[in-house]
């Protein structure tokens, strides 16, 4: 058994994983540097993240938040092998956000993987995540959820979050003490810049982004073309193994 990241442990065998993938929707991802535009090489991404995980890990569930101006639930976590297509159809209908909120997003993916409601989640979206969270660990769906909670807690439960952004943070404040408290909770952060690299706040991707156990190095990198983006995604579709 290896750490992960921080005090985190992650055994050999991983009995599911829930992961998050966390899209800017701000107005410059209609960008056209990338055909036809920046939104659509991050949906192309993310669709072949789910067919990878859908075939080689049906059990794990992801879910979608777009942010912007503020976040939003676009699709709650899903087990792949009954909600692939209904993610796909998100993906399909993601909308246009405003600004570049990192707070508000790693928030509303805080309360997603811990079925816990922030002041910026919908009600309904949380009932459903919790309930989900509730059926995928026990089967059974009033469990309580402090129960929920001390089971993701496990080694045998993975959390994981992939932010895509194409610039830095102008609304919501610090995503600092967020990013620091997931990371603390277990959490996985992958963060990847795409677009004009001079645009992107790197310095606070690398803070916010995980690092590796074996070497320290950064979960965070910049991709320059879509191809690129969708052989990265591919990749973090797998399951994260000790080193």
């Amino acid at each position: 058994m290896k750490y992960i990241s921080f005090a985190n442990r992650v055994l050999e065998t991983i009995l599911f994983e829930i992961l998050i993938v966390i899209v800017d929707l701000s107005g410059s991802m209609k960008t056209r540097d990338w055909k036809p535009s920046r939104k659509a090489g991050a949906i192309e991404a993310n669709k072949e993240l789910i067919r990878v995980k859908t075939q080689h890990y049906p059990k794990d569930a992801v879910g979608i938040i777009g942010f912007g101006t503020d976040a939003e639930i676009l699709h709650e976590p899903v087990q792949l092998a009954k909600g692939a297509e209904s993610l796909y159809k998100a993906l399909r209908r993601l909308p246009d956000m405003g600004y570049t909120n990192f707070t508000a997003a790693l928030k509303l993916a805080e309360a997603c993987l811990f079925g816990k409601p922030t002041s910026t989640t919908k009600t309904v979206a949380s009932r459903k995540v919790t309930a989900f969270l509730s059926w995928l660990l026990y089967d059974k769906p009033h469990q309580p959820s402090h129960h929920i909670a001390e089971s993701l807690s496990s080694d045998n439960c993975l959390r994981r979050i992939i932010m895509l952004t194409d610039g830095g943070y102008n609304e919501g404040g610090s995503p600092f003490k967020v990013a620091e408290r997931l990371k603390g909770g277990g959490v996985i952060i992958d963060c990847i810049g795409i677009g004009r690299r001079e645009d992107i706040d790197e310095k606070a991707m690398k803070q916010i982004a995980s690092r590796n156990p074996d070497d320290g190095s950064i979960r965070y990198c910049w991709i320059g073309d879509q191809r690129k983006l969708i052989k990265k995604y591919e990749s973090l579709a797998h399951h994260i193994r000790p080193a």
